[in-house]
């Protein structure tokens, strides 16, 4: 399987994320393996296992949205044997559902593929929103 499959299967998966913020999560399930070790860690926080929650949670955000717009920022690619990963910045600017106006928010996304049957098939996301970098600090013992 070629470099340029990998590609086209994120290509497909950015299509199914852009309907995804519409409301609709089909064409983005169906990039995933229905598999039981799939996983999700999603910006809304906390994790699923297993396409039994998965698939659920990916109809649930998608509820979340009311529409909008993304755009893709990649930042890595890469495949070994039967694994690969895409890592992109999701820029958005969505309206959530109860909200009256887009708002725009950056996703620092990555997702885990595995070959199945000739495929990449998506069986994790990890996706929080970006933040500036933070200075690490030393904390020095108070002096007594």
């Amino acid at each position: 399987m070629g470099y340029e499959i990998l590609e086209q299967t994120c290509n497909q998966v950015q299509a199914a994320i852009v309907q995804f913020i519409q409301g609709e999560p089909d064409e983005y399930k169906a990039c995933w393996s229905q598999s039981e070790d799939v996983t999700i860690m999603g910006a809304w926080g906390a994790y699923e296992r297993g396409w039994q929650e998965v698939g659920p949670r990916l109809d649930w955000a998608a509820a979340r949205f009311a529409g909008g717009r993304v755009s893709f920022e990649p930042v890595a690619l890469g495949e070994s044997g039967d694994g690969a990963y895409s890592i992109w910045l999701e820029k958005n600017m969505s309206r959530l559902v109860g909200q009256q106006e887009a708002q725009p928010f950056v996703l620092r996304v990555t997702h885990l593929y595995r070959r199945e049957a000739g495929r990449w098939k998506v069986i994790h996301r990890h996706a929080d929103p970006i933040i500036d970098k933070i200075e690490a600090v030393t904390i020095l013992p108070q002096e007594e």
